[in-house]
C-alpha cells in the first residue's frame, strides 16, 4: 500500500495535475462567462455554470442549450477540451497501475532472491519449493 501510495504521488506530481485542475477550474469558469455573454438563452450566471458543467461532463440534459452561432462553437470547444481532460486522467490512471504492477514484480524477485541466499541450508522439500516458485515467476515474466 505505501508503495503504491508513493507511486501515485510521484505520478501525479510528474504530470503537474494541480496545475491541470487549477486550469481546468478557469477554463470552466471562463467559459461559463462567455457562454453567458454570448447565448441570449443562457439568462444568468447559474445557468451558464449548469450548461458548461453539463459539457464538461457530457451529461447533457437539453434542458439548456446554446443557441447562438457562437455559443455553439464555444461548446464544441470546450467539449472537445474536456475530452482532452479525460483522457490525460486516463493516461495518468493507466501508467500508475502499470507502475504498481512493475513495483509488485521487482518485489516478487526481491524476496525470492532473498530466498535463494539461505539455499545452501535447504532441505530437499525447500528446493523443490524454490525451483517451483522459480518456474512461476518465469511465466509471469513471459
Amino acid at each position: 500500500m505505501r508503495t503504491q501510495t508513493s507511486i501515485l504521488l510521484r505520478s501525479l506530481k510528474l504530470v503537474h495535475v494541480d496545475r491541470i485542475l487549477a486550469v481546468s477550474l478557469v477554463v470552466y469558469f471562463v467559459f461559463s462567462l462567455f457562454i453567458w455573454y454570448c447565448d441570449p438563452d443562457i439568462k444568468d450566471l447559474s445557468d451558464a455554470l449548469w450548461f458548461t458543467f453539463q459539457t464538461v461532463i457530457t451529461i447533457g440534459y437539453g434542458d439548456l442549450q446554446a443557441t447562438s452561432v457562437l455559443g455553439r462553437i464555444l461548446t464544441v470547444i470546450l467539449a472537445i477540451y474536456s475530452i482532452a481532460v479525460v483522457a490525460i486522467f486516463t493516461g495518468i490512471i493507466a501508467g500508475f497501475y502499470v507502475e504498481v504492477v512493475k513495483a509488485k514484480g521487482n518485489e516478487e524477485v526481491v524476496s525470492f532472491l532473498r530466498t535463494l541466499e539461505k539455499l545452501p541450508d535447504m532441505d530437499h522439500d525447500d528446493l523443490i519449493r524454490i525451483s517451483e516458485r522459480a518456474k512461476e515467476l518465469a511465466e509471469r515474466r513471459r
